[in-house]
């Protein structure tokens, strides 16, 4: 007579999800956060509202962007709260359907515009009330797309083994 011990494996879909929840939350937010540097570094600060409108998304992840205005006392000058009100910012982290995304959109007028044109060679509709020291085009988000890029390409899902359970078993 014999024994024969054996392991069963099984893979703890529950586990996994859990891990993969995790894991998904920690890289959405990190990808964020390097969006965010890569956009902010490409637009200038003049009264801070461009900077203000990734305050929302900022939040989102707990990354403390300073922002500071260097308009003086320029009444034109909108600041950052101006930002903040003209933009939206926040992720969304769907266990159900597998979505994890980072949204950010903006309402502001002189941001967009600079995103897309030099406003010292091309001023709009008379709303050029200084010559800009770094003029646009910005093109902050295709520099923060290209950041957000290099994660992606790196980005690995979580090993299943992690997640793996063995049973032993004795028969005979």
């Amino acid at each position: 007579m014999f024994k024969l011990n054996y392991a069963k494996i099984k893979l703890s879909k529950g586990d996994y999800n859990r891990l993969l929840y995790t894991h998904m939350r920690d890289l959405l937010a990190y990808s964020a956060f390097t969006w965010l540097n890569a956009a902010v570094a490409a637009i200038p600060v003049w009264s801070g509202a461009s900077h203000g409108t990734f305050l929302k998304l900022a939040a989102e992840i707990g990354y403390d962007i300073q922002v500071s205005g260097t308009a003086g006392d320029n009444p034109f000058a909108l600041g950052p709260d101006a930002g903040r009100a003209q933009s939206k910012g926040f992720l969304t982290l769907s266990k159900a359907d597998g979505r994890y995304t980072f949204t950010y959109e903006t309402t502001l007028w002189h941001l967009i515009y600079n995103e897309y044109n030099n406003a010292n060679q091309n001023p709009t509709e008379g709303r050029l009330f200084a010559r800009l020291k770094r003029p646009g085009p910005y093109d902050f988000q295709s520099k923060a797309l290209e950041a957000w890029n290099k994660i992606a390409a790196s980005t690995k899902l979580p090993s299943p083994w992690e997640a793996l359970r063995l049973s032993w078993k004795t028969v005979g």
